[in-house]
């Protein structure tokens, strides 16, 4: 099922947003790792900037990881490779991927900064919605 992620909040602690089903039945908020703007302004980026993606189903194995996982890698990001979406709560927990959670709550670890929550379940929901599809279409938006 294709989706659409709107990356609404850019802020040191990472880039929060929602990641949307096109007919409205799957909804999370994402969060991806924070990155200078290169601007001089104090601004963050994603990795992923705004446009339209091919995710492809596929395994991978994360650092630190001690077996591989099935996920979709999102494809022809201009500038990087292995893009990924999958389970992870904080800034750190991606080097560019998106993260899927249930909420955006502060970080109790971090004063001052946010994480999300429940992102393994969200995770198996977001897997569970592509059950059967090998790739879908994905919309990014950085308003």
């Amino acid at each position: 099922m294709n989706l659409k992620l709107v990356n609404q909040v850019k802020e040191a602690d990472g880039i929060f947003g929602t990641l949307t089903s096109e007919d409205g039945t799957f909804s999370c908020v994402t969060l991806q790792h924070a990155y200078d703007s290169g601007l001089g302004n104090g601004s963050f980026e994603p990795k992923l900037p705004s446009g339209t993606y091919i995710c492809q189903r596929s395994m991978h194995q994360l650092e630190g990881m001690t077996a591989p996982f099935e996920t979709f890698q999102i494809m022809n990001v201009p500038n990087h490779t292995n893009m990924l979406i999958h389970a992870g709560n904080y800034n750190n927990d991606s080097d560019g991927c998106v993260l899927v959670g249930r909420r955006i709550v502060p970080n109790p670890d971090a004063p001052g900064s946010n994480m999300i929550t429940s992102s393994k379940n969200t995770f198996n929901a977001f897997m569970d919605l592509q059950k059967g599809v090998d790739q879908f279409t994905l919309t990014v938006s950085n308003d």
